[in-house]
């Protein structure tokens, strides 16, 4: 059994798929609500568990194939792994989704726009 990871962990060197077999996101305003009341009122000595991620490695046979040519640049130049998400792909969808949301607050709040407490949920989902 694998342990616990930070998102750092989850993500450095690392390409995530969806294979073609997984469903498209379907996460409702009641989940995103869910997962930002779970951050939201996390205490600051707390770590939040997000649930379990699957992953199936990539052969090199595969990740190296035509279907992969846009991700080349970080597969051969960078190093990366390729791996399928085979479970949690609502999740991890949903953590990427709140990165780049983040990013865009904090570059809002970089340039003087009016945001508060009460109205980043909303910026964000």
């Amino acid at each position: 059994m694998a342990s616990l990871k930070s998102l750092n962990e989850i993500f450095n060197n690392t390409l995530y798929r969806i294979p073609d077999y997984q469903r498209g996101y379907a996460w409702t305003q009641n989940q995103l609500k869910d997962f930002w009341d779970d951050l939201y009122n996390l205490s600051e000595t707390k770590n939040h568990y997000t649930g379990v991620l699957t992953v199936k490695s990539v052969p090199l046979e595969v990740s190296g194939s035509e279907r992969w040519n846009e991700e080349q640049w970080v597969l051969k130049e960078r190093g990366y792994r390729a791996y399928y998400v085979v479970d949690g792909q609502q999740r991890l969808t949903t953590v990427i989704i709140f990165i780049q949301a983040l990013i865009e607050v904090i570059q809002a709040l970089d340039k003087n726009k009016d945001i508060t407490e009460n109205n980043i949920y909303t910026l964000i989902f």
